[in-house]
């Protein structure tokens, strides 16, 4: 497989060390824990506010077409993003964003089963250490050069197109032209940076970034189609996806932790899944989703047999905790 090694060679060496610097800089925006934070915190910030983004439904455009005036009103704006949460056609809530989340753990987990699917190594090279670098920070910058695992595809160029992407996508704020444009440059400077450092070749990141996008158009098109609600078909595709990387790579990479978050917030989700008005649903739906959750919280556990149970447990409660506010909060808006 082609990879551009020879590319690589070529301009190794001959690069200033201020973009060493810069390049070492602009790759933490595309760290794991950078992105599913971000994530975390843009979904809770869109919940809070009550905006409604993402996708939009099947099931939300034909919803309320035999009902009244007021329903199809209802549902229309959710279409328009008109920034209140809309009624289903289940009569469930249309959770804000939690399930951005989701769509951001399901990508990093399909990364890491295709990293452990081609087992392709790293570049022999290594990024000199600049001169001009402060002391505090040469031990910073040496393990940012200095990583290991697999190189193909690109973690960090498929993460920074699948998170970036995603919130420029869903997003309602500013013009959807610009959110992309945004987008874009920080998905290239992430994924160019890899190659500056020497850590992937150019046909990692290549590869990295359609992989991303693909990703990305795959997960909206079944957003769109799933016959129930956005987080847990996010949630339940993330921890699907997570299941087939640990069985890839045996438990490595953060696959684990990568299930049990999605587990988390699953089970959370399907045990305390709010519905339109702050009533129970019937009782075969909620049913229904107590009896997933209970599934997933099974999984959970087995996940702590062939892993730590730490980190399975806190995974698992981050992930409980990212569903929060899309349960309580409706909740609390019907009072």
């Amino acid at each position: 497989m082609y990879r551009g090694g020879d590319l690589l060679e070529a301009f190794h060496g001959s690069l200033p060390e201020w973009l060493l610097i810069l390049a070492a800089f602009v790759t933490r925006f595309g760290d794991v824990w950078v992105l599913v934070s971000m994530t975390i915190l843009a979904s809770w910030l869109l919940t809070w506010k009550n905006v409604s983004v993402g996708p939009a439904r099947a099931r939300d455009r034909t919803a309320g077409t035999s009902s009244t005036n007021s329903d199809t009103a209802s549902t229309n704006s959710d279409t328009a993003s008109t920034g209140n949460d809309t009624t289903s056609a289940e009569g469930g809530v249309v959770p804000s964003a939690v399930w951005l989340v989701g769509v951001v753990v399901g990508g990093l987990a399909a990364m890491t089963a295709l990293k452990y699917t081609f087992l392709l190594p790293r570049p022999d090279l290594l990024a000199p250490t600049p001169a001009l670098l402060p002391a505090a920070l040469e031990s910073t910058y040496i393990s940012t050069v200095t990583v290991g695992g697999y190189a193909f595809p690109s973690g960090h160029a498929f993460g920074a197109t699948v998170a970036y992407g995603a919130l420029a996508m869903a997003i309602p704020w500013g013009a959807r032209r610009t959110r992309f444009a945004v987008a874009g440059v920080a998905i290239v400077a992430i994924s160019l940076s890899r190659v500056v450092l020497v850590v992937h070749y150019p046909g990692d990141i290549v590869a990295g970034m359609v992989v991303g996008v693909s990703y990305l158009a795959a997960v909206w098109w079944l957003l769109e189609r799933s016959p129930v609600d956005r987080p847990t078909t996010a949630f339940a595709t993330a921890l699907g996806l997570a299941l087939v990387a640990i069985a890839v790579s045996g438990g490595a990479g953060r696959s684990v932790t990568y299930a049990a978050l999605a587990g988390g917030a699953l089970v959370g989700w399907s045990i305390g899944r709010p519905d339109a008005l702050g009533k129970r649903e019937s009782t075969p739906r909620r049913a229904y989703h107590v009896g997933s959750g209970t599934l997933v919280l099974a999984i959970l556990v087995g996940l702590t047999v062939v892993s730590d149970a730490l980190t399975v447990a806190w995974a698992g409660a981050l992930g409980a905790i990212v569903v929060a506010p899309a349960v309580v909060l409706p909740r609390r808006r019907t009072v």
